[in-house]
């Protein structure tokens, strides 16, 4: 008689007692309003993180984050992008309906989008936190996030977020045929303030604009 393999068992037990925590939540949040993804295999979907190999601290620091989702080791590989070779390293959780519901939110047409129902549950600085990390950088009198990939009124809809969630003032500024939010140099110690006590000590140095560091 076949039996069901242990692993697959073991899965299984996994995937039944899984909820998205606050902490995992706010990190997945934070995560896909920058470079992370959440993908469909099978019935139900599954975050892929990846970053430059010169970025495995954050890579190890969100796999620590969804361990009880995930099955594989990070991944470090060679992939040629324009011609060139880089360093990369991955990993993809276990499929869930958690992260189906989250998909749902953000993809509600296939194509990653910012909502109502995105800006509703994000309220956390650890969410901030790991946005910025993921997807700002530092100018040379205030600080980004490299928004392009959303459209204008996804934009200004983040803006709106920052400023009655964070009490952020912003504006928004045009960058490769799109659109980034830029945190003025009046607002700038009130959001590093904000999000130091989660910033990894790789990111330290996009805390600080250009015209402030010697």
């Amino acid at each position: 008689m076949r039996t069901t393999p242990r692993e697959v068992q073991d899965f299984a037990k996994v995937k039944a007692s899984f909820t998205l925590s606050e902490i995992q939540r706010s990190v997945l949040f934070g995560t896909l309003l920058g470079d992370g993804s959440l993908k469909r295999r099978g019935n139900y979907h599954r975050l892929h993180i990846k970053h430059s190999e010169k970025q495995i601290s954050f890579v190890r620091y969100k796999y620590n984050i969804f361990s009880n989702i995930t099955n594989m080791k990070i991944n470090s590989f060679s992939q040629e992008v324009n011609g060139k070779q880089y360093r990369f390293s991955e990993f993809v959780t276990l499929t869930h309906p958690e992260f189906t519901k989250v998909y749902q939110k953000f993809y509600p047409k296939g194509k990653k989008r910012v909502n109502n129902k995105v800006v509703e549950d994000f309220s956390n600085p650890l969410g901030l936190a790991v946005w910025y990390m993921d997807d700002g950088s530092a100018d040379y009198a205030g600080l980004s996030f490299n928004t392009q990939c959303f459209y204008k009124k996804d934009v200004d809809l983040l803006r709106i977020l920052l400023k009655d969630r964070f009490n952020l003032s912003t504006t928004k500024r045009r960058n490769k045929n799109g659109w980034i939010i830029y945190i003025p140099k009046r607002d700038v110690s009130k959001f590093v303030n904000m999000i130091r006590p989660y910033v990894l000590p790789y990111f330290k140095y996009k805390l600080r604009p250009y015209s402030l560091r010697s």
